[in-house]
This record gives C-alpha cells, structure tokens and sequence, in this order.
C-alpha cells in the first residue's frame, strides 16, 4: 500500500476522533500511581530504573504481601497506536517481572525507586525482554492477591546496541513560543501594555532559559511595542530577555499591530510594508539585529485570507505557522490526524500558487497545557509521540530529515518552563530527535501528498471594512490639517503632531473609542486655529471714485502669526479687483487688508468677499458685501458744464428781457 492509500485509509477510520488523540485531564489520573523520574533512553544492556508514588488511597495499605508487576508491551511501530495504547484499548503485554515493594523504598515517604535490567537474547524472571531496539510501552502496575490497586503507563526507548548496526537518523523538532502581551494607545498616542506584560515576559525569559541549557533554539514572536515598553517597566527584564533572545529567532513583526489581511483587502500594502520595516527597525534599535530576526515565518493564530498570506509571501515570508484550531477550520483539511505526518500542508493562494503551512502538534500542544500527573510522565509521553511518529516514517521507508514536529501550545503561547525544561532535556539526549529553527523546518520539509496530489487548504475571506472606515476618515482629517498647516508660520511643529497621531489610526493598538477621540481631539484644535480668524460681518463699502483702495478689517486671535488667502469678486462684472496673489500674514490682533479696486459704473453692486486658507480651501462661508460708486467722471463734467451754460443763457436771456419790459412800461401811456 502507498503512503497515500495509507492515509486515506487511515482517514476512513470513523471511530477515531480528534478528543481520542488528546490525553486525559490530570484529575481522571488522581487514583494511578505517579512516575516521578525514570531513565527514558536505554542501552540494550541497560536497565529501567523509575521512582514511583503511592496514590493517597494507597496511604494507608499494607503492602507487604504486594508485588510490582512491571509489564513491557510489544513495540510501537507507529503513532496512531499511541492513544489505544494510553485508552488500555491495544494492550499487548510481552514481558512481566514482579517485584516487591519492601526491597524498593524510595527518597521519600511512599516513594518508591526500582531498577530492572534490560534482555536482548533471552527470557528472564529478573529482567525485561526486549530484543529489538525502539519505542516500548512500559506499565508500572501495584498488585495483591491478583489484583491491580494501581497503575501507571510509561514508555521506554530501547537503544540500538553497537552490533545491531541500527543508525536512528533523526527527524527535526522545532518550538515555536508566541506572546499575547499587546501594545494599547490611547487618544493622545500615549502607549501602554497589558498588566500581566511583565508576568508573561518574565515566564518567556524561563522558557527561553530551559531551551537554552541544551542549545535548542525556538523561534519567537514579540511585538516590537511590548518589547520597547518593558525597557521602561522593567529594565533588568528587558536586558535579560533581550540577552536570551539572542541565541533564538524573532520573527519580523508590524511596529504597530494590523492585521495583514485587512490591510490586503483595502489595498493598504505599501502602509504594512512599512510598518513591517518599521518594526524590523525598532527591533534592532532594542538589540535585536539581522541574526535574529526573520521574514520567513509568520505566526497564524488569528485567520488570514488567502490576500494577507499574498501580502506576507511578497514581503519575505515562506512558511505558516498555524494553531490547530485555525488549521481544524479550513476547508480541506485533516484535523488531527495532520499529526501523523510530519509533514507540512499547502494553502491554496491566486494564480495557482501555495503557501506552506506547518501546524501545531495537536496532541502535543494539549499536553503542554494540560499536562499528565506528574512532569516527568508527560515528558515522556511527548517524546514518545515523537519516536513513534519517527519509526512510523521510518517503517514506511520515506527520508527522515524531510520530516518534522512543530511544537507550541495550542494558542502559539508561552509554555510553563518547569515543564519545557525537562522536556528539552530529554529531546537533547533522544537519539533519533533533532532540534532545529522553524525556518529550518520550513526549508527541509516535505509537503503532504495524497495519492502523490498535493492536499490543500482553503483560506477563509474577509473584508476590512474597519480598517477602510479609518483610513478614509485619516484621508479626511489628513486634508483638514494640511489646510491647517498652510495657515501657521513656516517650521511651526504642530502638524507633525497631529499627522504623526492621525497616522496611527489605523493600527488596532487603538481601539474605536480611542480613535474618535484622537480624530475628535485633532479636530477641535484645527478648528480653534481656523475660528481664530475673525472675518467681517456683511456691510456696504461707498467708493469715491472709480479706482478705489478698500480695506478689509481682519482679527487674529491667536498668538502666532496666521495666513489667509482674500478674494473680492463682483458677480456683475461692474467692478473689478485685484486681489493679492500670495497669501496675507496677519499677525496677532487687527490687520486692514488693501485691495485696489475699479468701478465700472456708477451704482450699487453686490460683491462677494471668500477668505480662503493658503491652500485654497475656503475658510468659511462667502460674505455678501454692497459696494455703492458715486464716481464723478470726465463725461459727467462735461454734461454739468454743457447744462451749466444753458442754464447760465437762459438766466441773462430772462434777465434781459425783463429790463426791455420795465424801460419800456413808464413810456408808454394807456389810450384814453
């Protein structure tokens, strides 16, 4: 059968379930026995040696007359055998050595400490028979008068002994480590972080620490406003965290948070690229050079469509680390059973292209955060999930370096470093496991083939409708300052302030009520500099003659100089005026504007007063003003000097006549 006919079959198992894989929660294991160290790695001529402790319904049992009954079972060939092995639904015993409990006192009151040799080439009462090298089941059962009072299921990996001439050729193992402490701004730009910041980075500093002792590597994501910010809260933190990091990957994140896929869906691009170098740059400011961080991963805990995966492929990145949660959601995907692979899955992007994506161990991110009983048995069970994925690759015959585990917790959260420790400690000294970076993964994995077809997943859509909402209200206020901005004296420093606050609108870092409070705050002081101009009301201007000055009368209440733009216009053409061409500096208090201005008639005109930013944006609303000539011409003078003659004739013609009249009137004698 093929890897592929495998798989299929393997997926047409209708019985098992995702929640089978997943351990039991520490409270259904209270009653068993509790393994509190064990040598998990044994040479084939070695022995088993763990220390147990009785459960509290043991406490008072009488346990001379009970025996240990230590059980190796047959190996595990693959993974998917391990849940049935844990459920008690595959048990295939091999070998049985019982011992008693008084010859095995332990370190501690109800602890117990035993030792058993392993056996290659025979059967033995004494020891564990285990012939070939290999992941066994091992259960630790306490036994009297034939029945089990209780038990504990661990595993042993039985090492190759040097003539078998067996090479464990390793597959990789990489950590991936998240933080979820995120960056606030309020309306004035004022950052914060979330309170339990320092709580989360000092337990990252742990996990990075436990990684540290055995040189594994993990790869992080941090936002680059957290880490800025915890140099102020804590600098003794951020020193020791910003040294730990050093010896790991940071992933290249946004300065300020943004979803990529919404910035995709409102073409915003160009505002994620540079936000991304932004914050690439202030990563390295805080010591986090070109060594560390990298574009090639991206942590997906939130969806992403198909455009935002667009976006991150064209800015560098190669590989998706996915949480199974997401991964569970898409359409075309296996669930859990992705864990049986090793093997990274494709995303289905436009055009015909993939973007990779390596997903979260299921079962493995569950045991992370809900642990078995004690750390050591969890431990192991991780580790055996690991080998016994490796032998099933093995078995099949496929390359083992092109096979790898992406372990996180289920969130891509920081894990508890009491656990991570011991943990990394075991996969340093498992032959067959290797650490490595999850670029590392991304670059030697191989892709899930089914029937030799790739099989892809299908990333959900989304809109940005949010983000469009604030970037078109940023393009507005942007406007509104730059009118602003051509008022106030060159240099003056205050619209760097507001296009520096109104830049960050669209970041998440501002939730809705802080950005209309930002945008309400910028504009209420753009509107105190543009009221500061105080215009005329609506009057009448008498010309004298037919070229004329006015002078408008304008206030500026501020305390800088302001510029305004003044424009006269007569909408019936009988005046004209010429109105400055660059704008007038009105300094603090009263300024009267001169425009010259030429009447064409006599009469009155309506007239149009528009004051204007420098930038051409009006003000305010046109004032209507009434302009009265009373313009004495050359035209009219003639016309009163003609009138005047006529009028001056008239008068001595009358006058004339009058004197003939009474000369003549005494000389002239009445007829009788």
């Amino acid at each position: 059968m093929t890897r592929g006919k495998a798989l299929l079959a393997l997926l047409a198992l209708g019985g098992a379930s995702f929640v089978a894989f997943l351990p039991a929660p520490v409270e259904a294991a209270q009653g068993d026995l509790q393994l509190i160290t064990q040598n998990f790695n044994i040479a084939a001529d070695g022995s088993l040696t763990a220390t147990i402790s009785m459960p509290a319904k043991l406490a008072e049992t009488d346990l001379s007359t009970a025996l240990f009954a230590v059980t190796v079972g047959q190996r595990v060939n693959k993974r998917e055998d391990i849940a049935a092995i844990i459920s008690g639904t595959l048990s295939r015993p091999d070998d049985t050595v019982a011992i008693s409990p008084v010859c095995c006192l332990g370190p501690a009151p109800g602890q117990y400490t035993f030792s058993i040799p392993l056996e290659v080439a025979e059967v033995r009462p004494d020891a564990l028979s285990i012939p070939r090298t290999g992941l066994y089941p091992v259960t630790i059962a306490v036994q009297r008068d034939g029945r089990i009072l209780s038990k504990v299921l661990t595993f042993l990996h039985r090492l190759p002994a040097a003539d078998e001439g067996v090479t464990e050729d390793p597959i990789s193992v990489a950590f991936a480590i998240g933080t979820h402490s995120a960056v606030h701004l309020d309306s004035k730009a004022t950052t914060s972080v979330d309170p339990t910041t320092a709580v989360e980075m000092n337990e990252l500093a742990d996990a990075l620490d436990a990684l540290d002792a055995h040189a594994i590597p993990a790869t992080v994501r941090i936002a680059p406003g957290v880490l800025n910010s915890l140099q102020q809260l804590d600098p003794a933190l951020f020193a020791r965290l910003v040294g730990s990091l050093q010896r790991h990957q940071v992933i290249a994140e946004p300065e300020w948070p943004i979803d990529p896929s919404a910035a995709a869906a409102v073409g915003q691009e160009p505002l994620y690229t540079s936000w991304l170098r932004d914050g690439e740059e202030r990563l390295a400011v805080l010591g986090l050079g070109p060594a560390v961080l990298s574009r090639s991963t991206i942590f997906v805990d939130q969806p992403v469509t198909s455009a935002g995966a667009v976006l991150r492929r064209n800015l560098g990145a190669a590989l998706m680390v996915m949480t199974p949660e997401i991964y569970d959601g898409l359409d075309g995907t296996i669930g859990a059973f992705s864990d049986f692979t090793g093997e990274l899955i494709a995303a289905d992007l436009p055009n015909n292209t993939t973007f990779d994506a390596a997903v979260v161990d299921h079962t493995i991110s569950q045991l992370l955060v809900r642990p078995m009983s004690t750390p050591e048995q969890t431990r192991v069970y991780i580790v055996a999930h690991l080998l016994a994925l490796r032998q099933k690759i093995e078995t099949a015959g496929a390359s083992l370096q092109r096979h790898a585990v992406l372990i996180a917790t289920p969130d891509l959260g920081v894990p508890d470093a009491d656990l991570l420790g011991p943990l990394a400690t075991l996969i340093a000294e498992t032959p067959g496991l290797s650490a490595a970076t999850v670029d590392e993964v991304a670059l030697r994995t191989d892709r899930l083939l089914i029937e030799g077809e790739e099989r892809l997943v299908t990333l959900p859509t989304a809109d940005g409708d949010g983000l469009e909402e604030r970037i078109f209200t940023q393009g507005i206020l942007n406007n509104e300052i730059d009118g602003v901005a051509s008022m106030l004296p060159d240099g003056s420093e205050r619209p760097g302030g507001w296009r520096d606050l109104a830049a960050l609108l669209p970041t998440t870092a501002l939730d809705d009520d802080a950005a209309q409070s930002m945008v309400a705050t910028i504009r209420a002081e753009l509107t105190e500099i543009r009221d500061a101009i105080q215009v005329p009301a609506a009057y009448t201007v008498n010309l004298p003659g037919k070229r004329s000055t006015v002078r408008i009368r304008f206030v500026n209440n501020s305390d800088v100089p302001l510029k305004i733009r003044v424009q006269l216009t007569s909408p019936s053409g009988k005046l004209v005026f010429e109105n400055p061409d660059q704008p007038i500096e009105l300094p603090p208090g009263v300024t009267n504007v001169p425009v010259e201005v030429d009447a064409r008639s006599n009469g009155t005109s309506g007239v149009s007063l528009d004051v204007f930013m420098p930038n051409d944006v009006a003000l305010g609303g046109t004032i209507p003003l009434k302009f009265r000539v009373n313009a004495v011409g050359v035209g009219n003078v003639l016309t009163i000097a003609v009138f005047g003659l006529v009028l001056l004739w008239w008068l001595q013609h009358a006058r004339s006549a009058w004197r003939k009249r009474r000369q003549l009137r005494p000389a002239t004698l009445p007829v009788s």
